[in-house]
């Protein structure tokens, strides 16, 4: 390397990683998919994405290189119409790992375009497992598998149930990823207010689970939080995807005047 070479690798600029952590919240996830379609309209792209519960579902299949419109398509296409085969619903007696299947196939964190992280938990010790590696249906369907409504996925010799009770919306995981900057969209004020830690045990109890609080955390690793304004809904009101897909954009695009400013902080241009 010649001496003008050294001193440009030197003062070369740092490529700015920029993470997406996506939060739980059941058909609201809806919102995530209308905030993806802002971002896509202003050429944000994402270099590392994580994401719990529903949060998972829709990272994924942003890391697999999934627009907006292919995620919509795939709701449509497995549940739009009927709620029962919906993706983020209430399965009675159906396996959403054998669901997530039929959409993915045998797809693995390896094929994925850039890093993908879904968060669940442990069962038996209540402890976060962050999952990287391995089947990406079966992770999801993990990372998604609240009790009762969901049986617990097993998975390197663990039971794992919905990550929402450890880390509902991953922004920690994201910067320990390598982001230099974090955009989290958290689907409820749960993880603004903290959740009450009677509710969660009273919903696990008998599985010897507690809520973890790690809620806090959200703050303190996000750069910026888009919180769409989902109060009127409920985690499975299936009949409003289109309002609330609305509502996850118009939050995204409001947004976006911060999201540009923080990025040409730093160094970013548009």
């Amino acid at each position: 390397m010649g001496f003008f070479d050294f001193f440009k690798g030197l003062f070369a600029k740092k490529h700015v990683r920029l993470g997406l952590a996506l939060g739980s919240g059941g058909a609201k996830g809806a919102a995530l998919i209308g905030a993806m379609k802002a971002f896509e309209e202003e050429n944000i792209k994402f270099d590392l994405v994580a994401g719990t519960s529903i949060g998972s579902i829709v990272g994924g299949m942003v890391a697999l290189g999934y627009t907006s419109d292919d995620i919509m398509n795939v709701i449509k296409q497995y549940g739009a119409d009927d709620p029962k085969q919906l993706v983020f619903m209430k399965l009675k007696g159906e396996s959403l790992d054998s669901l997530l299947d039929v959409v993915l196939g045998e797809k693995t964190f390896d094929d994925t375009v850039i890093p993908f992280c879904a968060v669940a938990a442990d069962l038996n010790t209540g402890e976060e497992v962050d999952m990287k590696n391995g089947k990406l249906s079966t992770a999801m369907a993990a990372s998604s598998a609240i009790p009762p409504v969901f049986r617990p996925v097993g998975r390197n010799n663990r039971k794992l149930v919905d990550g929402a009770f450890v880390n509902a919306v991953p922004a920690d995981v994201v910067k320990k990823m390598g982001a230099d900057v974090v955009v989290s969209i958290n689907l409820t004020s749960v993880a603004m207010n903290s959740v009450g830690k009677a509710t969660l045990d009273v919903m696990y109890k008998g599985h010897g689970i507690a809520e973890q609080n790690r809620l806090h955390q959200l703050k303190d690793y996000s750069d910026l939080i888009i919180d769409p304004d989902l109060a009127a809904f409920s985690t499975g009101d299936v009949t409003a995807l289109n309002q609330m897909y609305s509502i996850g954009y118009a939050a995204a695009k409001d947004k976006m005047p911060e999201i540009k400013a923080l990025l040409k902080k730093h160094g970013v241009k548009f």
